[in-house]
């Protein structure tokens, strides 16, 4: 399937918020983002399978699907997506990854998540800024 310009811009209307409040209550909530991963680790694979499918099946897809960008700043999402499709791919292939990836959540859950957050916060700042500069998109 080929991506239009049209389609990468749609994923980056529909992501550009929810990375954004994703992003921020990383950073202003970290003991809640560490408590809700702690409590994932603690159901062992349904965890894994739970995160999986809440949290990172949709948005991986949508950008595996309709957003490859591959020259600006817009690259970060797809590259994003690729990377968040193979940690799918891993952590439902080999579950114990996916345990050990929730378990790292227990230690400096400040650094970990208000990093994240800074990265969402990021992605959003580039869907936001393409979508205000159309001539960012190649075609």
């Amino acid at each position: 399937m080929m991506t239009t310009p049209e389609s990468a811009q749609a994923v980056q209307a529909v992501l550009a918020l929810p990375f954004l409040l994703m992003g921020i209550s990383h950073i202003v909530q970290p003991k809640m983002w560490t408590d809700f991963f702690t409590y994932l680790h603690g159901l062992g694979t349904t965890g894994v399978v739970f995160r999986t499918f809440a949290l990172e099946l949709i948005p991986a897809a949508v950008i595996v699907a309709f957003h490859s960008v591959w020259s600006g700043p817009e690259t970060v999402i797809s590259v994003y997506g690729v990377l968040l499709g193979l940690k799918i791919a891993i952590s439902l292939l080999a579950p114990s990854v996916g345990l050990r990836s929730l378990a790292l959540a227990q230690r400096n859950h400040n650094v970990s998540f208000i990093g994240a957050g800074v990265f969402l916060i990021a992605l959003s700042a580039i869907c936001f800024w393409s979508m205000f500069n159309q001539e960012s998109l190649p075609g």
